[in-house]
Order: structure tokens, then sequence, then C-alpha cells
């Protein structure tokens, strides 16, 4: 880590930048690196964090990037997987999770079967967010059978240690208890089940972007849906709002020729 310098991070940033991804995606990397330095420093293994100076990505801060689908393509999405199998009961758990809480990618790898319980007769998934704080919060009926039924088919769903949603062995109908469902897996699946529902262009985050656009669209209190997904403040959540009344309101409307 010594020999690192402050032109290694630039041409890590160029790197990224050849390879497509995002500018969000590419400063959370350069800011990862410089959290890194800094416990370098505060360890006395390095004098300077060569991540400090490297200039950020420009981006747009008062919206979100992630496209917002509609009810209709929600529901293509959710319906692609083959429920015959394991994995596909799975697989429709995890798009309903996603598309029914509005969590994040890595908030569904990390739930437990404990996490998953009724509490006042409601069904609820606890999730670790952000910040290592717990989001707690009642699920609904069609979320909650299918979660039901994969923890059934699963066998798991008296583990209470064990990870809710489980890599599928080669062998039918079998999970793999042994190993943790990585973040690549559910981006994978996300995008090939989009794909199968002939929409492009999504991402897992498009089902955040899209539970929070839905909900203010059917008029849920915007404070609700910040709590709902976790954030600390109250215009993360504004910058998500896609609703279509934004549209029905452009100004270009009202111009004639």
């Amino acid at each position: 880590m010594r020999d690192v310098e402050h032109g290694h991070v630039i041409a890590f940033k160029k790197f990224l930048q050849n390879e497509g991804h995002s500018p969000r995606t590419i400063n959370n990397r350069l800011s990862a690196i410089s959290s890194l330095f800094n416990h370098l420093i505060d360890k006395q293994v390095v004098k300077v964090n060569v991540a400090q100076g490297v200039r950020r990505m420009p981006v747009n801060a008062d919206r979100v990037e992630a496209k917002v689908m509609t009810p209709s393509e929600v529901r293509k999405i959710l319906d692609a997987p083959k429920t015959k199998t394991l994995k596909g009961i799975r697989d429709k758990a995890i798009l309903a999770t996603l598309f029914y809480t509005g969590c994040r990618v890595s908030e569904v790898c990390t739930l437990k079967v404990k996490d998953f319980y009724r509490e006042q007769g409601y069904h609820v998934l606890d999730f670790w967010i952000k910040g290592g704080k717990r989001n707690r919060l009642a699920v609904n009926q069609e979320l909650q059978i299918l979660i039901n039924v994969y923890l059934r088919g699963a066998g798991h769903d008296r583990e209470n240690d064990s990870y809710l949603f489980l890599p599928v062995r080669n062998a039918p109908n079998a999970s793999d208890t042994t190993r943790k469902l990585s973040r690549k897996t559910v981006d994978y699946l996300f995008k090939k089940y989009a794909k199968q529902a002939v929409i492009y262009g999504v991402t897992p985050h498009s089902a955040r972007a899209t539970f929070i656009t839905q909900a203010l669209e059917n008029n849920c209190p915007i404070e609700v849906v910040q709590k709902t997904v976790g954030h600390s403040q109250i215009k993360t959540t504004q910058i998500y709002d896609k609703r279509r009344a934004k549209y029905r309101e452009s100004a270009s409307f009202a111009v004639r020729y």
C-alpha cells in the first residue's frame, strides 16, 4: 500500500470511465479508497491519503438517474420467473422484496430467516441498512406469501441464523446453506428477468426508484416513504420522486404556435 501514488488513483478513475461506470459509481470507488487511506494514516502505515485531490465526477444531485418502471412493467418482471423450480420461486421472492420494500440489493443479501416474522398481526422484514441501523417494516400480502412459499420449498424456514435467500445448488431444488447470496447474483437475475420481460435500461436500483415514485403517486406521505426506504434525510427521498404529474405540468404543453 505504501507504493500506491496519486497517479495510480487517477489512472484507476480513468479506467472506470473507460469501462462505462456511472459517475456515482466512480465517486463511490474513490471515496472507498480515500476511507481506506485515512484508516492507514490513523494506523501509521502511510503518511498521505493518495485519493485526496482527485477530482470527483460531476453528478446531478437533484435527481436519481435510475429508470422508473410502470406498474405493468413491474408485473411483467415479477411474472417472468418460472416457479416450477426452487430457483424460480426464490428469484420471484427476491424480485418482490425489491419492488415491495424499495430496499437496496445489499439489504436483500444480508436478510436472515429471523428477520422475517409476525408482529402485532403483520408480517415484518427487519433490514440492516446503511450506517449499521435496523429498518423494520410491514410488508404486503403478496410478498408475505412469496417468501413463505420459498422458505417451505427451500426447507430452512426454522433455521433462524441462516440467510433468508440462499444460492441454489446444481442439484435440482436444493439450497446451498454454506454460502451467502452475492450482490452480483441479485444484479444478474434482475437484469435477466427484465430482459425476458423485454424491458431494457433497468437495474435493481430501478426497483427502489419505482417503489418510491409509486408510493408517492398513490398519496403515501413522503415522511412515511422516507422511513420505509431508510433515508436519513427527506431531501434524499425527494430526488427519487419521478411522478408523472411532473411531466404533466411541463410548460411545453401550454405553448401554441
